[in-house]
């Protein structure tokens, strides 16, 4: 996993559509609550980045949470929720 200045580096990546700051994200991806907003965040990394990147921005303890049914279903395209489904099935 990398550190957290590596991680706000990524997450500012993300930020270009919404108000929320890198920092925002960085404490919604550490917070213990599995909530609709960290659910999104999830979306946006596996839409965003390459499967290898998002790894290590997450905690592995997390990593079965991040590829929830719940993720999966809002990825876009379509083809990217078999991808990640087949990352899934590896895992």
């Amino acid at each position: 996993m990398y550190s957290d200045t590596e991680i706000l580096k990524y997450l500012d990546k993300l930020t270009w559509d919404t108000t929320k700051t890198a920092e925002d994200l960085l404490n919604i991806l550490k917070s213990p609550e599995n909530n609709w907003e960290k659910k999104g965040l999830y979306i946006k990394m596996l839409n965003f980045f390459y499967w290898h990147k998002v790894r290590h921005l997450v905690q592995p303890d997390k990593i079965s949470e991040l590829l929830s049914d719940d993720v999966i279903n809002g990825l876009f395209p379509r083809p990217l929720r078999d991808k990640y489904r087949y990352v899934r099935s590896l895992l």
